[in-house]
C-alpha cells in the first residue's frame, strides 16, 4: 500500500460509521474484515481472534526497534443502540453535513479506530519504526460487557 492509496482518516471513519455495528448483537465481523484488508494489503500481519465468528477481534503490530516496550493502542467497533433517538442525520450513513460527519460510532469509538488505523498504515508506507511495538486492537463488544472482546482476549489469548 502506497501513502496514495491509504484512506483519510475522515474516509475511513465514513466507511467505519456504515457498518451497522449496533450492540447487542453487535455483527463486526464485516467491519473487522474490512480493517484487516486494509493491514493485509499494506503488509501487516493480522490476528483474528473470536469466541464468536460473527464478533471476531483484530490485532495487528508495527515493530518496534526494540528500545522500548510495546503499547497497546485499543479501539472497540460495536456502538449502542439509536432506536428510539431522534437524530438529524441518518446514523450510519456517514454523511459529512455543513463540514461535519454525522453517525453513530463517530465518537465513540469508530473515530479512534480510524485515526489508529490510518496512523499504523502511513507509519508502515514511510518505513517509521517506533523505539518500541505498537499494538494495535480492534475489539468487539465493549458496549454490552466485554465478553466477546477485551474480556475474551484477557482470559483466553492474554499474549
Amino acid at each position: 500500500m502506497t501513502q496514495n492509496s491509504i484512506p483519510t482518516p475522515v474516509n475511513l471513519l465514513q466507511t467505519l460509521v456504515r457498518f451497522d455495528t449496533t450492540n447487542p448483537p453487535g455483527n463486526e465481523a464485516a467491519c473487522v474484515a474490512y480493517l484487516n484488508d486494509l493491514f493485509k494489503q499494506a503488509g501487516f500481519q493480522t490476528t483474528l481472534l473470536a469466541l464468536d465468528e460473527a464478533r471476531p477481534n483484530l490485532i495487528t503490530r508495527l515493530p518496534g526497534r526494540g528500545e522500548a516496550s510495546p503499547v497497546i493502542w485499543q479501539a472497540h467497533l460495536d456502538v449502542v443502540t439509536t432506536v428510539g433517538q431522534p437524530w438529524q442525520q441518518p446514523p450510519f450513513a456517514g454523511d459529512i453535513v455543513d463540514g461535519e460527519l454525522w453517525g453513530r460510532g463517530t465518537l465513540d469509538d469508530k473515530g479512534a479506530a480510524a485515526m489508529m488505523t490510518v496512523a499504523l498504515l502511513r507509519a508502515k508506507a514511510q518505513g517509521i519504526k517506533p523505539p518500541g511495538d505498537i499494538i494495535f486492537t480492534a475489539l468487539a463488544d465493549e458496549e454490552v460487557g466485554a465478553e466477546y472482546g477485551a474480556k475474551f482476549l484477557v482470559e483466553e489469548h492474554p499474549e
